[in-house]
């Protein structure tokens, strides 16, 4: 979100960063570890966020281990934070897709032959399941497994109620959980979100928004 904002400066525009989601690691890593324990048994590991590669690589640290433990695993990094995120720590991701919505994603890895192919999702607690499902259509053996938490940010409630009363020209959504989390916040106040244009990264993100 701060890299938006700083993208939105550029443009001149002032922005208000309101924090709707915290990460946090698990409170049972069993699963996490074993998988990774596991991973020259998979031929492909697609991480969908940064804080996939920073939990998976927390757990690999913790075990004493580094960026060899994918030698011989072919690595994917849905979008391009994703793939510096993953070189920072000394991987080149094999794919990157143009667009980084699940539907562009899985268009590009059609044109890859999944059958029978092991693929590793580390993914948030509450990520959407279009991409496991989308390769498990294809014929690839998906394992998904949990990697972070997302859980509602605490205290940005007043915040985000007295900008929005004091007026703001449009507000942004980078996913799903960004609104449902703010209209929760809201407590009530949600008329406040009708008068400013909503802007949203993603086609899913816009039918939360209009969902609510």
């Amino acid at each position: 979100a701060s890299v938006l904002s700083g993208l939105l400066a550029d443009e001149g525009a002032e922005s208000v960063e309101i924090p709707t989601i915290e990460i946090q690691p698990l409170e049972d890593f069993t699963d996490l570890y074993h998988v990774l324990a596991s991973l020259p048994s998979y031929a492909w590991v697609v991480f969908t966020s940064t804080n996939g590669v920073a939990a998976v690589f927390d757990r690999l640290a913790a075990a004493n281990r580094d960026a060899r433990a994918f030698g011989g695993v072919r690595v994917g990094a849905i979008g391009p934070a994703t793939a510096r995120s993953l070189a920072q720590r000394g991987i080149q991701a094999d794919f990157i897709p143009a667009r980084s919505t699940s539907e562009a994603v899985l268009d590009e890895l059609s044109k890859l032959d999944w059958k029978d192919v092991p693929v590793l999702l580390p993914a948030a607690d509450i990520g959407r399941e279009a991409l496991a499902d989308g390769l498990a259509a294809m014929g690839a053996r998906v394992q998904r497994v949990t990697a972070y938490r997302t859980v509602p940010a605490q205290g940005m409630g007043d915040l985000a109620i007295a900008e929005l009363e004091a007026g703001v020209d449009a507000v942004t959504f980078t996913s799903s959980s960004t609104v449902t989390n703010l209209v929760s916040m809201l407590n009530g106040h949600r008329s406040l979100l009708e008068r400013p244009p909503v802007i949203c990264i993603g086609p899913t993100t816009a039918a939360t928004a209009k969902g609510l």
